[in-house]
């Protein structure tokens, strides 16, 4: 694989990144001793014993939080995706004349820089505190950049055909075309099969110690995270598209051919409907209370509780093809396809 970055001049991009599925910290009125924090998407949503965060109380000096209207970060770019948001930076990967970028900006806005070319388009990638990971799957490795800029190199050996990716705070995991999940530690050295189910195994979730991943035929697996397990398969015959994840009491998922934001118990197995008669359900995204979803068929950002006692939020209108959604304490980016943009937008407002 070819990965060259170059210096980035403005702000270095040093950051505590996280993982896709959970960003954010805590917040004022919560226990700052609760070792889940608010936001990360690890806590039960019970709406009997804990509260969604109140409105941020919007402040007359600052134009976002007068009139939480999407804003417009990056536009005309060419089909962007693997969207990355840490503490301190925003990424996505540019595809265009068979080479993939690497950009970058400072989370709060400004210039594009171009901070790599590869050498083919990621499967997925995903970011911890020191760097990015990308499932390089026509190179056959787990490639990992650091943040700050310097030269990217392949992590693992005996990895092929990887395609979902997630990290913990030791190992990389990743799903294969061989419809496995392996691991590895992040300084680098041998895979380790994790645990194997039926199909080719497209999204990965971690969660409370243990793996999700979906297959394109419509089944998902869990494991333990120690090598050698055994996958357990929970569901058969169900939509998943890109939009799944997890936390510890559930899985949650689009299904654009229902129309719907479904949810499956861990707990006692059952299912419920969050979110009916969607148009094109595709992005979801968490935090401790919510999940948050895009419509490409409508324009539409959205939310619900998942708890499902609730009605269905809308908080942003008229977007051109939004996809991709990624959640920190305050905010939602998203990536536009249709106009190839990346927008934000603050989160927790009362809609």
């Amino acid at each position: 694989m070819t990965f060259s970055l170059k210096n980035v001049t403005k702000l270095a991009i040093i950051s505590t990144g996280f993982a896709l599925l959970a960003t954010g910290c805590a917040a004022d009125g919560f226990d700052p001793s609760d070792p889940r924090g608010p936001f990360t998407g690890d806590g039960i949503a019970d709406p009997n014993s804990e509260t969604p965060p109140p409105p941020i109380v919007a402040d007359p000096n600052d134009p976002v939080g007068v009139d939480p209207a999407p804003a417009l970060f990056a536009d005309k770019l060419v089909n962007p995706s693997n969207l990355i948001v840490t503490n301190e930076s925003i990424y996505w990967v540019e595809f265009a004349n068979n080479q993939a970028t690497l950009d970058w900006m400072h989370i709060d806005g400004g210039e594009v820089f171009a901070v790599g070319t590869l050498s083919s388009l990621p499967f997925s990638s995903v970011a911890d505190d020191a760097g990015i990971y990308f499932a390089a799957s026509s190179e056959q490795n787990i490639v990992f950049a650091p943040h700050l800029g310097l030269s990217a190199r392949p992590l693992l050996s005996s990895t092929t055909n990887p395609l979902a990716i997630q990290v913990t705070d030791d190992f990389a995991f990743w799903t294969a075309a061989d419809g496995c999940l392996y691991r590895g530690a992040k300084e680098g050295g041998d895979a380790q099969r994790v645990a194997c189910g039926d199909g080719a195994p497209v999204t990965l979730s971690i969660a409370d110690g243990r793996a999700y991943w979906t297959t394109t035929d419509g089944a998902l697996f869990g494991s333990s995270l120690e090598a050698n397990s055994v996958a357990d398969k929970l569901l058969a015959d169900e939509n998943f598209g890109e939009g799944v994840i997890a936390d510890e009491s559930g899985f949650y998922w689009a299904d654009a051919q229902k129309r719907q934001i479904r949810s499956f118990s861990f707990v006692d197995g059952a299912f419920d409907v969050l979110a009916s008669s969607q148009y094109e359900p595709v992005g979801v995204t968490q935090d401790r209370f919510y999940l948050y979803f895009t419509t490409q068929g409508d324009g539409g950002i959205k939310r619900v509780l998942k708890s499902g006692n609730a009605a269905v939020d809308v908080m942003a209108t008229g977007q051109a093809g939004p996809s991709q959604v990624v959640a920190t304490q305050d905010w939602l980016y998203w990536i536009n396809e249709g106009d190839g943009s990346v927008m934000r937008l603050l989160k927790n407002y009362n809609y």
